[in-house]
């Protein structure tokens, strides 16, 4: 299986370029699961089809997915609930459990529920020969693909902080054990299965012959401009980005050479400005890619 990323400027066109590739891999005799993790979903628009959270199969061997993100934050709410009681039994006693409601509150939830939906749709369709994700507008899609390697980061700052905390209380674990011995168990034996699981996503973003980065741009100097920054951003994170999509291409030489110098390293696949708007399966088969693109 291979998944395959969409990003870049809002407007520049991922969710026709994903849904374009989407239709031409299912045509090939590939099974493809197409998903939004944009808050803002249009893929039933471009596929004239009712909007819904659970796989749709538009034409033979694609189905269309539009992840419901507010489900999956209160997901990660219970499990963060349920997780915390478990590691701390005695919060009762204090009440603490009053406290979990501001949780929903919390900066980056919707990112770590963008990364929980991605995980998911992985391991559920893993039988598919492609997995496609068009995703929100720049910020929201690098603070995502950047969680896995932040979270690892505070993980392993918890961990030292947690062992100081039983370090300090070895007279007290030497006196009374049992309770405190459970309650390091419990605590650290989450800590590593939690950075363990964010390292396996981490190193599967990386992983270029299982991912792909497609950038999409359009001709115009706007697009380049927050495109070249999108390519900073990845760089610094390590993830690969083999594809720049050039959309809405008019045939205007100097844009490919300026798209070519920019990205050096990253193969160039023009999409060109279509006499009809994307929507619809008939327009969306009528754009062929190029033969090339059958390595992926």
């Amino acid at each position: 299986m291979k998944v395959l990323f969409f990003i870049g400027k809002g407007g520049v066109g991922k969710s026709s370029c994903s849904a374009v590739f989407a239709v031409n891999l299912a045509l090939s005799g590939k099974t493809v699961l197409l998903n939004s993790i944009d808050p803002a979903h249009n893929l039933h628009d471009i596929f004239q089809i009712k909007p819904g959270s659970k796989p749709k199969m538009v034409i033979k061997n694609l189905s269309i997915l539009e992840t419901d993100l507010n489900s999956w934050i209160k997901k990660y709410l219970k499990s963060t609930e349920d997780s915390f009681k478990s590691v701390y039994k005695y919060q009762e006693a204090f009440n603490l459990h009053k406290y979990f409601k501001t949780l929903k509150y919390s900066p980056g939830l919707e990112e770590y529920a963008i990364l929980l939906a991605l995980s998911d749709t992985i391991k559920r369709f893993k039988s598919s020969d492609y997995i496609i994700f068009d995703t929100p507008p720049t910020a929201l899609t690098i603070k995502f693909l950047a969680l896995p390697d932040i979270t690892m980061l505070w993980l392993n700052e918890l961990s030292k902080f947690r062992k100081l905390i039983l370090d300090k209380k070895e007279i007290i674990t030497r006196i009374k054990k049992g309770d405190l011995a459970t309650e390091k168990d419990l605590i650290l034996s989450k800590l590593n299965k939690m950075t363990e699981d964010y390292r396996d996503l981490s190193e599967y973003l990386k992983n270029s012959k299982e991912t792909k980065i497609f950038i999409v741009t359009n001709p115009d100097t706007l697009s380049l401009s927050e495109s070249l920054s999108i390519s900073q951003e990845l760089k610094n994170l390590n993830i690969p980005f083999p594809y720049i999509i050039l959309n809405k291409y008019c045939d205007v030489d100097e844009d490919l050479k300026n798209l070519k110098r920019s990205f050096p390293h990253s193969k160039i696949v023009e999409i060109y400005k279509q006499r009809k708007e994307l929507i619809g399966l008939k327009n969306l088969k009528s754009v062929k890619l190029p033969a090339a693109l059958s390595e992926i």
